[in-house]
């Protein structure tokens, strides 16, 4: 037994009255959450009792008390689902656990939160009430992403050690196998596992035998069941695993599951407060639309967490407010839980069923018994007894209610903050930082906050916690350190320099190490970034003028392009040809000045030509307002301009973008007539070093690509303005598909993901799809040959459509997968074909409708098939856009970054 918990159980004994988990963590000085899980534990094992109501007692097993809290037997009947989405999983379960004569080693696939432990544990507690399985059989559960970066600790953990195998290893210890013998071995994050450790355990599966780590005479046999489980997907995991285990289960993610077991998973979790609570829960109807539409990105897990929070903060008004009764309302819900009702009108048919006779809201009641998972850490939450500890005691100071609930509700989002930050880093993020360093650098940007008075989110934290443990390992190996640009930082981030100082003696003390001052620099470079921060919106944008020669010119564009984003933004001014220059800029001048408040933020003038381009400067002087001029516009600049504008970016961000943009547009332009250059792919992995970040980076993405025709390119961040230059010159020779690093670079609309997101399983899958290998033009060709026969050269076809799927994807600013573009290319093909020969009928659904919706969009794709239309005689059906406008939009990868133009 685990020593922290053998030390509860004794303590628990000695007390026959009876403890609480408070009363536990403050006697042995342990984080209360731990001290729960573990009575918990003990509880579900017998080895102590559990009192109903609160607060929460425990006591001896031998006591008095018989008051337990009711509880269900766990099995595959208890999932939401069983008979529905999770049945086929279910019956692969069971038919896993009842195969001879041991059963079978089973993989489960599942996104985070999908529900993989707790499955695990009913595919256990199957085969004991099936009798595959002894009574007291063990069921083990360790999570490899845990000690992902310590491999000796790992296999330690799971095969034993034998004394004197490493440094340290004073003792031998049994490992997991050991302690499974006779029962599971249930391995979370499995594709964790380092290749010696695969090794290890495949030569068990295989043998039945087992050597700790460090024995090279004796081995030792077990009787385990092995179920592994991985967030990867199954059509990309690890080949050696899919040959040794050869039963695999995969579990459905919640966008798949239908809207009645999305109730009855909402249903089950505010039963389950009710339950605690012992009294019921009134939820206001929208509340309930707003959990069932919302985009959980976690799952299952996620609304349960959520479901949480909101109970939580309806059982402290219900105290605070003197409710007199629990009530959960729309506008009490996290605010990504309310933006579910955004997609209730798309939907609202499908709610009349649920909706029906319920009125405006509906009661949930204690359901009296509860299923008590082994392997669920969140019912070990005690936030219930907690908001009336915290209550009681602000109330004997004389704090009033209106205070309370303000203090409180702080501590409420405060006690949830360890859960979302579960939601927001997984396991694998966990597994490459060691708690120490976590912990520390929370510590160093907490103070960081306060002395420099701005927020860092996790991304930042974590890209500097990710940099903090590959500095450390440097010091320690004795590589120097040197910063090659310390002195302009000095100069230039003076604050920043400063507090990264003081941050530099608390990390030398913390972990004795003598920190380079060269490191200080760097230090100040990471407290000077605030990645993927979103930055407030300035309540005055950016103005725009299009200023034009000719009657009707600025405003016929500019009224097409706010016609095209649905935006009122901007002005026209037209210039008739008979109109002196002078006199031009007077009305200008004129109206900037009477109309200063728009400008506050600067003024970007959009000319066609000649002198129109000198009044930026002429307005700078007289007026002060920052003012640039970009010539030679066109409609599609003054759509990026305004969407920009309206998306609060800086005077210089939109002008430097623009001006990049269209010069590489003009660039692609000349070369597609010229020359097509056969670069080769490219990622690009940065970091302030170029080294310890960077090189993580490079490891965590290399397995994913093939090298032969993608490079991974190391450099270093030390300034942006340079960095981009360098990226200009790579992109002589490469199409760079994406930049990963520390500091946030939107350029050249290169994709970017950041430390965190390359960390994190779901978001490595879209940089896997950005950089998976297109789709060959004569593989296409190959495949259309003989079905295509009207069209003339179909490989010039095939070479045309491919432009202009490309071409489209860029002027939405969206990515599609290789393949996806290849099935708009053979769509598109049979398109033209149609349309020499048989003709199309086909109906878009709501067309006016659409068209208004996404007016810019299937303007984009009209204009895009002008020449397609002109080179084969055909006319495309506006409900052929529509639909082809459709599978752009509903097939775009969604992607972690945003793209320059996008808000």
């Amino acid at each position: 037994m685990n020593s922290r918990k053998q030390e509860i159980l004794q303590l628990v004994e000695k007390n026959s009255a009876g403890l609480t988990a408070k009363q536990i963590a403050a006697f042995l000085h342990i984080d209360r959450s731990n001290v729960s899980r573990y009575l918990n534990e003990l509880a579900k094992k017998g080895n102590i009792q559990k009192s109903a109501g609160r607060p929460v007692i425990y006591r001896p097993a031998s006591g008095e008390s018989t008051e337990l809290t009711p509880s269900a037997e766990v099995s595959f009947d208890h999932l939401v689902g069983a008979d529905a989405s999770l049945k086929v999983s279910i019956q692969q379960a069971k038919a896993a656990m009842l195969y001879p004569p041991m059963g079978l080693h089973t993989i489960i696939f599942g996104e985070t939160g999908t529900g993989k432990t707790m499955f695990a544990e009913c595919m256990y507690q199957f085969a004991i009430q099936a009798k595959a399985l002894a009574k007291d059989a063990p069921f083990i559960s360790f999570n490899c992403a845990d000690y992902a970066q310590n491999p000796q600790l790992l296999f330690g953990h799971i095969f034993g050690v034998k004394k004197g195998a490493y440094t340290g290893a004073d003792t031998s210890t049994t490992g997991l196998l050991a302690e499974a013998d006779g029962g599971i071995l249930f391995l979370d994050e499995i594709h964790r596992l380092p290749p010696e450790g695969q090794e290890m355990l495949f030569s068990f599966i295989d043998k039945g035998v087992y050597r700790p780590l460090g024995e090279s005479s004796q081995a030792y046999e077990a009787s385990v069941q092995i179920i592994g489980a991985t967030t990867e997907p199954a059509d990309t995991f690890l080949g050696t695993f899919n040959r040794r285990i050869p039963m695999s289960i995969t579990l459905p993610n919640l966008a798949t599951r239908s809207l009645d077991e999305r109730y009855e998973i909402i249903e089950l979790f505010i039963k389950q407060e009710a339950n605690r609570l012992n009294q019921p829960i009134k939820v206001e109807k929208d509340a309930i639309l707003a959990f069932m539409l919302y985009d959980a990105q976690a799952n299952i897990g996620q609304i349960k967490r959520d479901v949480k929070l909101v109970c939580a903060k309806s059982f402290l008004h219900y105290h605070t407010r003197e409710q007199n009764s629990l009530l959960i309302r729309k506008k009490d819900c996290p605010l990504h839980v309310q933006k579910g009702m955004l997609k209730m009108k798309e939907m609202a048919e499908r709610f009349d069923h649920f909706l029906e006779g319920k009125g405006d809201y509906l009661i949930f009641e204690p359901q009296g018994t509860e299923v008590e998972w082994s392997q669920d850490s969140d019912s070990n939450m005690e936030v219930y007894q907690e908001i009336e500890d915290k209550l009681s005691s602000l109330n004997q100071v004389g704090v009033n209610n209106t205070d309370l609930e303000k203090v409180i509700t702080k501590d409420v989002d405060a006690y949830f903050a360890s859960y979302v930050e579960e939601l927001t880093q997984t396991s694998t993020q966990r597994g490459m930082i060691a708690a120490d360093i976590w912990n520390l650098t929370n510590r160093l940007y907490d103070i960081a906050e306060q002395r420099l008075d701005r927020m860092y989110n996790e991304k930042a934290r974590f890209a500097f916690a990710l940099h903090l443990q590959l500095t450390l390992d440097r010091i320690r190996k004795g590589t120097e350190i040197i910063h090659p640009d310390l002195n302009r930082i000095r100069k230039k981030l003076k604050t920043e320099f400063q507090v990264a100082l003081d941050l530099s003696t608390l990390i030398e003390e913390e972990l004795q190490v003598e920190i380079p001052f060269d490191e200080i620099g760097f230090i100040s470079m990471f407290l000077s970034i605030q990645l993927g921060q979103e930055e407030q919106l300035p309540q005055n944008k950016v103005g725009i003028i299009v200023l034009m020669h000719g009657n009707s010119t600025a405003s016929s564009i500019l009224s097409a392009a706010q016609e095209l984003l649905g935006s009122s933004n901007g002005v026209a001014m037209d210039m008739p040809l008979d109109m002196v220059v002078n006199q031009m800029y007077q009305e200008l001048l004129s109206y900037v000045l009477d109309n200063q408040s728009m400008f506050l933020n600067g003024l970007l003038l959009l000319t066609d030509m000649g002198s129109l381009n000198s009044f930026a400067t002429l307005l700078h002087e007289e007026t002060g307002i920052r003012t640039k001029a970009i010539s030679m516009t066109s409609t599609m600049i003054v759509i990026e301009a305004l969407r920009m504008s309206e998306a609060g970016r800086s005077l210089e961000d939109i002008y430097q973008n623009i001006q990049t943009s269209f010069e590489t547009i003009v660039r692609e332009q000349f070369q597609a007539d010229h020359e097509v250059k056969d670069n080769k792919k490219a990622i690009v992995v940065t970091c302030f070093t170029g080294e310890g970040v960077a090189a993580k980076l490079y490891e965590r993405i290399s397995p994913l690509v093939d090298q032969s025709k993608v490079e991974i390119i190391q450099m270093q961040f030390i300034e942006k303005a340079t960095f981009k230059k360098h990226i200009d010159g790579l992109l002589e020779e490469y199409e760079i598909k994406a930049i990963a690093g520390t500091v946030e670079v939107e350029y050249q609309n290169i994709p970017f993901f950041s430390a965190y997101d390359i960390f994190d399983d779901q978001k490595l899958k879209v940089l896997k799809s950005i950089v998976k290998d297109e789709i060959p033009a004569e593989t296409i060709v190959n495949s259309l040959d003989g079905t295509i026969t009207h069209v003339g050269s179909l490989s010039i076809l095939v070479e045309t459509l491919k432009s202009l799927v490309q071409q489209v994807q860029s002027q939405l600013h969206i990515i599609l997968e290789p393949s996806v573009e290849a099935g708009l290319v053979i769509h598109l093909a049979f398109l033209v074909e149609a349309l020499r020969t048989t003709g199309l009928e086909r109906q878009f659904p709501d067309l006016t409708a659409f068209q208004k919706k996404y007016r810019l969009e299937t303007d984009i794709l009209k204009t895009s098939f002008i020449s397609i239309e002109k080179n084969y005689a055909i006319q495309i059906p506006d409900d052929e856009i529509a639909y082809l406008t459709e599978a752009f939009i509903k097939n775009q990868i969604d992607t972690p970054f945003k793209l320059y133009t996008q808000n």
